[in-house]
């Protein structure tokens, strides 16, 4: 799983919070309404909540809203932190009066939970004899840790699928991808050959662009065979370096550096750069996130375009960037915050945020209801069929200083300098230095 944050290219963001999202991002329908107060704590009918993203007059405003008439409760926001927020985080739960609710970088919670920091929510869960089959179960499992306690709470998830360019494959000649989750007529080597069919070198057209979002290391990797991924399910080895891994990585890189139906690695270093492209018409095929859509959507006017699931090899799988909160276990009022948190993830609550249009909610009845309402993409619902046939990242005490020393690594191989099994073998025992901790 990785998380959004909004604004800056993940490659390029070292702390490793994860990369932009243009238009609506997942972050930005997740900030708050109430008020711009200060206060940590109060009564047991009142909580605060902190994000990193104000977004006044979005769904998540709406579903507060809703939750305070329901329950009345009073919800609080804090004034949104948009610059260094990871580092406010870490010094309000240090400190003694953290919000009752907090947004969290998923690469911090296995770290912060180690630490004791997080609230457990599996009391709560039993206590309220929570169905938790209602909830998209890769999704719903992330925040548990080894010892049984669940520690941060899932609202959303953005799948990542191919978004393809609908008038470029009919005027090529070429068929459409499948419009449901299967791999017939879907395989690598037949994403590779439309991609060589969809290129054109004279109008800078490319057939595809895997590479530039980072869930693909996870996602083509289990889609090759591996049983693990990035990392080992202990968290402590570096796995992405094995020869399964490395061949999928390399797969991607060669679409580039043999087949040229890929941008080149320095074309694609400007923020916001495979979107613009591919609602240019200079990409056919791209692999990216579900909060790509309203983008598109608002920037798109002159073709038609789809989503369709990753092509299979051995798997047929897909990883999503998630939408975290956690209860400090310093809070004031986490009753209350509990309450909040459940109600979002219900039906109710997950109908109100979908609206937004570019996550879908971890409850599955409310993503049921994704349809394409007269808007691209015509098979939006894969988004909500992605539920099952989902892989996240095995969790590590350091995810975000291994990826500092691994992704940047990796320019070498993507700059076509060096295969990606040296490179990736070359910072092995670093990486996995990094990962004790």
């Amino acid at each position: 799983m990785q998380t959004h944050i909004p604004s800056l290219d993940r490659r390029r963001f070292l702390a490793g919070l994860g990369g932009v999202t243009a238009g609506l991002t997942a972050a930005g329908l997740l900030a708050g309404c109430g008020g711009n107060g200060n206060a940590s704590g109060g009564s047991k009918n009142s909580l605060t909540f902190l994000n990193w993203e104000q977004v006044k007059g979005n769904p998540l405003e709406q579903a507060i809203q809703a939750f305070e008439k329901q329950s009345g409760t009073h919800v609080t926001i804090q004034p949104a932190v948009t610059q260094e927020y990871d580092t406010k985080m870490r010094t309000l739960i240090a400190g003694g009066s953290p919000p009752d609710v907090m947004r969290i970088n998923d690469d911090f919670v296995r770290g912060f939970s180690e630490q004791g920091a997080l609230l457990d929510l599996q009391p709560y869960i039993d206590k309220d004899k929570l169905d938790t089959s209602q909830f998209a179960k890769e999704t719903f499992d992330f925040p548990k840790q080894p010892d049984g306690s669940h520690t941060a709470w899932v609202l959303g998830y953005e799948p990542r699928l191919i978004f393809y360019n609908v008038d470029l494959f009919k005027a090529a000649g070429v068929p459409l991808p499948p419009t449901t989750w299967s791999s017939e007529g879907w395989t690598w080597s037949d994403f590779e050959a439309k991609a060589k069919k969809l290129t054109n070198p004279a109008k800078q057209q490319y057939g595809a662009l895997v590479y530039l979002d980072t869930g693909y290391e996870q996602t083509f990797t289990v889609n090759h065979g591996s049983q693990t991924g990035i990392f080992s399910k202990d968290g402590t080895q570096f796995t992405l370096s094995d020869q399964k891994e490395s061949e999928a990585l390399q797969w991607a890189t060669d679409l580039t550096c043999k087949d040229k139906v890929q941008p080149p690695w320095s074309a694609l270093q400007q923020n916001n750069v495979q979107n613009q492209m591919f609602a240019q018409g200079k990409i056919a095929m791209m692999f990216a996130t579900f909060g790509t859509v309203p983008y598109l959507r608002q920037t798109i006017k002159d073709f038609t375009w789809d989503v369709a699931p990753p092509p299979g090899d051995v798997e047929q799988k897909t990883e999503s960037s998630v939408i975290v909160f956690c209860i400090p276990k310093k809070a004031k009022n986490p009753d209350a915050a509990w309450n909040l948190l459940k109600y979002l993830a219900s039906e109710d609550g997950g109908k109100i945020l979908l609206q937004g249009g570019a996550f879908t909610p971890i409850n599955l009845k409310a993503a049921a209801a994704l349809a394409p309402n007269g808007k691209a993409p015509a098979h939006i619902g894969l988004f909500a069929e992605a539920a099952k046939h989902l892989t996240a990242t095995n969790q590590t005490k350091n995810t975000i200083g291994a990826r500092e020393l691994y992704r940047p690594a990796l320019d070498t191989a993507y700059n076509c300098e060096k295969p990606v099994a040296d490179v990736l073998q070359g910072v092995k025992s670093q990486v996995e230095n990094a990962l004790k901790g």
